[in-house]
């Protein structure tokens, strides 16, 4: 399967119990679940963390839900009985409710916790976490709990797939660039604010995992420091940027440098909420499709909203900025223009990346290379290399590249992720065009590979 970018779901379980459940309800009873046995199927269950409320009613378990927290906001689920916060919710509500097990955040408190177990009742406490695996984890294990050893495993494994399957439907609805004319991905970023910082979703995150799906590249892809550096996100240059609030519309406002963004003067903003981005059920898939409605078919929507066409005024940029507009776009223009790798530290992301325009390669007499296509598909070879783990536009326009040329078959492993696939497809190169197969695209490997007469694949 597509490598989904270290991004998803993952579930580090922590059950507290004071003692086991009674009684045996059929064979798929008792379930072990790290320090706890449950010994029959859980009738009445309650909610406290929206996460987890998001995952059992996608996957079809929501008829169990007898109460929910404050923070559990689903409109589908607002029928339930409110039991109060997260924190500290009412121990008497939920005894009222009957329920068997409480399904909690880390933020729970302890004091909580004890009182619950004090009157027989189980907590699942539940993480959020980032990568596939733990997903299918996350998901198992609920489904264990919910409906027995095999038959919720089963019901937990389908729901991990049918949202994956989900997320690749509305991938799969984008329109199709004109590989002639059209190369590259457009580039993204998402920014959130955070103990009175402005921050960046970075690399490995869940939040990048939904940005992949929109088709388009995290300028932040290569960064694993979340604080924005204005200025290098100046030079990533992203054509879309989604944020968290008004906090976080106010900080780039009011930041000379990110007012400035060309994606920030033409109105190429979107909110997305930090919930929308951290909650993993049939959320995620309203979440990208809000995202692929915006970028592709200028509409916008609100989660529980169907979508309507983007305004296409541009946002307005504080008044003691306006004189220096037109010296900003030149200047955001220049900072457009890729540079090479190894003139940018290593914590900036990669320059001469998808969405910046390149209009010819430089031989190494300074002279234009008509032998290259580089230029048609706006990568900048000067110095570039580019190795195994390597993730960024570059990355993907090689592989694009590649798979034009034969050696990488199928455009699902087109990801930006320099991978096994794209090691095995840059020897398979290497070896067809006389060089020494090591499987990284070296500069000269990427020289070769972008010049007209490049070999291609048998």
């Amino acid at each position: 399967m597509k490598r989904i970018l270290s991004f998803f779901l993952a579930a580090a379980v922590t059950l507290t119990a004071a003692m086991a459940l009674a009684g045996c309800a059929s064979a798929e009873y008792p379930v072990e679940i790290a320090n706890i046995t449950i010994e029959k199927e859980p009738k009445n269950i309650v909610v406290l963390d929206p996460n987890i409320a998001d995952m059992i009613a996608f996957m079809g378990m929501d008829g169990k839900i007898v109460g929910i927290s404050d923070s559990v906001d689903q409109t589908e689920l607002k029928a339930a009985p409110g039991v109060g916060g997260s924190v500290s919710p009412s121990v008497s509500k939920i005894k009222e409710a009957e329920a068997d097990i409480v399904f909690a955040g880390d933020d729970i408190s302890e004091k909580t916790v004890k009182e619950l177990a004090d009157n027989n009742i189980t907590v699942v406490k539940m993480t959020f976490a980032e990568t596939p695996t733990q997903l299918q984890i996350n998901y198992k294990t609920l489904g264990k709990i919910l409906c027995g050893e095999k038959a919720g495993e089963q019901k937990g494994a389908a729901a991990y797939n049918k949202l994956v399957l989900d997320l690749k439907d509305i991938q799969d609805s984008i329109p199709v660039k004109d590989s002639k004319t059209d190369l590259t991905s457009d580039t993204v970023c998402y920014l959130y604010f955070e103990n009175n910082n402005l921050k960046i979703m970075t690399r490995d995150s869940y939040g990048e995992m939904l940005l992949e799906y929109t088709n388009c590249i995290n300028v932040a892809s290569n960064i694993t420091e979340a604080s924005v550096d204005a200025q290098v996100l100046r030079e990533a240059n992203p054509k879309y940027v989604f944020y968290a609030n008004d906090e976080t519309l106010q900080a780039i406002k009011t930041n000379v440098v990110l007012s400035r963004l060309p994606a920030v003067t033409a109105g190429r903003m979107l909110q997305i909420t930090d919930k929308e981005m951290k909650r993993q059920g049939g959320t995620a898939t309203k979440t990208v499709k809000r995202m692929v409605d915006f970028i592709y078919n200028g509409k916008i929507s609100t989660p529980d909203e169907p979508a309507s066409p983007v305004a296409t005024q541009p946002t307005t940029i504080p008044v003691n900025q306006q004189a220096t507009q037109a010296a900003s776009q030149a200047a955001s223009a220049q900072a457009a223009q890729p540079a090479s790798n190894a003139a940018q530290p290593a914590s900036q992301p990669v320059t001469g990346a998808a969405g910046q325009t390149v209009q010819t390669t430089q031989a190494a007499d300074g002279t234009a290379n008509s032998t290259s296509v580089a230029a048609q598909y706006k990568i900048d070879l000067t110095t570039l290399s580019l190795k195994k783990d390597d993730k960024n536009a570059n990355v993907k326009i090689m592989q694009k590249r590649l798979y034009d040329l034969g050696y990488i078959k199928d455009a699902e492993n087109v990801t930006g992720y320099y991978g096994n696939v794209s090691e095995k497809a840059v020897k398979d190169f290497q070896q067809a065009s006389g060089i020494r197969a090591t499987g990284v695209a070296d500069n000269a490997t990427l020289v070769k590979l972008f010049e007209r007469t490049a070999k291609k694949a048998v």
